[in-house]
């Protein structure tokens, strides 16, 4: 028996019976739909922690106060020894270093103006902030040098920031209350959408440095120094120089553990794929017992059909059919079940995930992996739930058969 003829008599046998072939498709579906949405959803995932990070910086690093411990001893307080020199020192020592911004970080600020009111993470900063941050004002100016020295009263404020206090006017020039404090808008910051941590990086205020640590908040130190390097390919070595320098500089002994954290962009990929990659097995294992349940189903609904198509089976073999061509017959009809199948699930998974991508915050990818694996896995399990049938079928007595 050719090919051809083998594949026009399985698709026969399968179209005869369309509910039964319908049910052993039914949970091949559902298993490649469900890991279809799994790894759609996996790749939207890494899509946007990637693009997140990107807007980290990959060739940034981010230095944040903490409190240091010493090893063994309970201590009730913690001193934040963060300040502005610890920045001049590294950008002065650290040969990798090309730029660095010092800043006072305080989030859920109060913030008013005659039409509104809103609450901020108000950053104090120096010049230097738009740059290594990549926030440049698009209207009015930034921070300057003479704002700094001069203590001056000036904020830059984000997007969501001005539309809540003033809608669609242009708030360059009118003033607002920051705790109760009169400041003067000079600009507005560049639109940036969230953070790597989902915070809206468009609700920011900016002001100068000097003025929010002595004016505003009452601190003699910084919160935070965000540092763009060089050589992003030197990273590795210059957080621990960076490292170095800071204990040296806090007189930190050892045993005592560093009162500051540096943060990496890699560090941030790192944590986002293990957590990633162990949701994923967990999910893909739910998918994997699917599949091993409709090949079950597969594998028992043939058998049935093999004793319903005896005399079909022995019809064949009396007109000179081979026992490999219904081998091969009833194979073919069980992986054409399982593959068509898996495209129905892919398709079924791919507008799925559609739907969910615009009834939830999840983030769909569509990308050949789903249509490759549902071939793989699909075909696969038509193979081992066709073959005890396929040969069941094979090893029947052609004479048996015709007399059943």
């Amino acid at each position: 028996m050719k090919t051809e003829r083998t594949i026009k008599e399985s698709l026969k046998g399968l179209g005869r019976n369309k509910t039964r072939t319908f049910l052993m498709m039914l949970g091949i579906i559902i298993g490649i739909a469900t890991l279809t949405i799994i790894v759609s959803a996996i790749l939207g995932a890494k899509s946007k922690v990637m693009e997140k990070v990107a807007k980290f910086g990959f060739d940034e690093i981010a230095i944040f106060a903490g409190a240091g411990r010493v090893q063994g001893v309970p201590q009730d307080t913690f001193t934040i020894t963060l300040r502005t020199e610890d920045g001049e020192a590294i950008l002065a020592e650290v040969k990798n270093v090309k730029g660095l911004a010092p800043s006072f970080q305080a989030q859920g600020i109060p913030i008013k103006s005659a039409n509104g009111n809103t609450d901020s993470t108000v950053f104090a900063v120096t010049p230097s902030w738009a740059e290594v941050w990549d926030t440049p004002a698009v209207a009015g100016e930034f921070i300057t040098d003479e704002d700094l020295t001069s203590l001056a009263r000036v904020a830059v404020i984000g997007q969501t920031v001005s539309k809540e206090l003033f809608g669609g006017e242009d708030p360059v020039g009118k003033q607002i209350h920051i705790r109760e404090v009169p400041f003067i808008i000079k600009g507005v910051l560049q639109a940036k959408g969230t953070s790597p941590g989902g915070q809206d990086m468009d609700s920011r205020t900016v002001i100068p440095l000097t003025t929010g640590l002595k004016r505003l908040f009452n601190k003699d130190y910084i919160t935070q120094i965000r540092v763009k390097l060089r050589d992003p390919g030197q990273m590795t070595k210059t957080v621990e120089e960076i490292k170095h320098l800071l204990r040296e500089r806090h007189k930190l002994q050892a045993g005592v553990v560093d009162d500051f954290t540096i943060t990496t962009p890699t560090q941030v990929t790192e944590v986002a794929t293990q957590v990633s990659t162990a949701l994923s097995l967990f999910l893909i294992v739910i998918s994997g017992i699917s599949l091993i349940v409709g090949g079950i189903v597969v594998g028992n609904i043939m058998l049935i059909s093999v004793g319903e198509r005896k005399q079909e089976i022995g019809l064949r073999r009396a007109l000179g059919a081979r026992k490999k061509d219904i081998l091969t017959q009833f194979l073919f009809e069980s992986v054409a079940v399982t593959v068509f199948g898996g495209l129905v699930g892919v398709l079924f998974g791919l507008a799925s995930g559609k739907l969910l991508s615009l009834f939830t915050k999840l983030s769909m990818v569509v990308s050949w992996e789903p249509f490759v694996l549902a071939f793989i896995f699909s075909g696969l399990v038509g193979v081992l739930a066709g073959i005890s049938p396929a040969r069941r079928a094979a090893s029947l007595d052609p004479v048996e058969a015709l007399r059943s």
